[in-house]
């Protein structure tokens, strides 16, 4: 269930505007095949990330501002008139690090910007947007949503991820 949690001031924008994403990440076949739809032409071939000690040093931060101890972060580029189709993650990086079960996974989603018309993110009961820099919020593992960037600028959010062992 996507909930609101908090609003974190800004230590990172400083690094966004010439920031290099370490990863230009293509779909997998997997991801090709659940997200293709005889109605779905315009097929987004990548996305840029950076995971962990690619971003810039003061990454464990963002898990501090949390009061997260063990955990992944990530910053994820959807580029202009770029989509992200319906799914749910999979918390691959999570789960290598520290050998944990999928159910056991939590997602943060934090906006690294301000709101721009024609930036949303969608889950089944709530669409995001008018969000402020530093908005974070939390969902489950199997809450389908998607994302979209119909701007002339980068969206970038950064997703911050931890469990709790059951």
């Amino acid at each position: 269930m996507i909930k609101f949690e908090k609003n974190i001031s800004d230590f990172w924008s400083q690094d966004l505007k010439d920031f290099k994403f370490a990863v230009l990440s293509p779909l997998t076949q997997a991801q090709r095949d659940h997200w293709s739809h005889p109605n779905y032409i315009n097929e987004i071939n990548s996305l840029e990330q950076a995971f962990d000690n690619d971003l810039p040093e003061y990454w464990p931060r963002f898990m501090e501002e949390l009061n997260i101890t063990d955990g992944t972060v990530s910053w994820t580029n959807i580029a202009p008139g770029n989509v992200v189709p319906v799914h749910t993650d999979k918390f691959y990086k999570l789960r290598k690090k520290y050998g944990v079960e999928r159910d056991e996974c939590i997602r943060y989603l934090m906006f690294l910007q301000d709101w721009e018309l024609g930036q949303m993110v969608e889950f089944e009961e709530k669409i995001l947007t008018r969000w402020k820099k530093g908005d974070v919020w939390s969902f489950g593992i199997d809450d389908p949503h998607c994302a979209a960037n119909a701007t002339q600028d980068n969206f970038i959010t950064c997703q911050i991820n931890t469990f709790e062992r059951k």
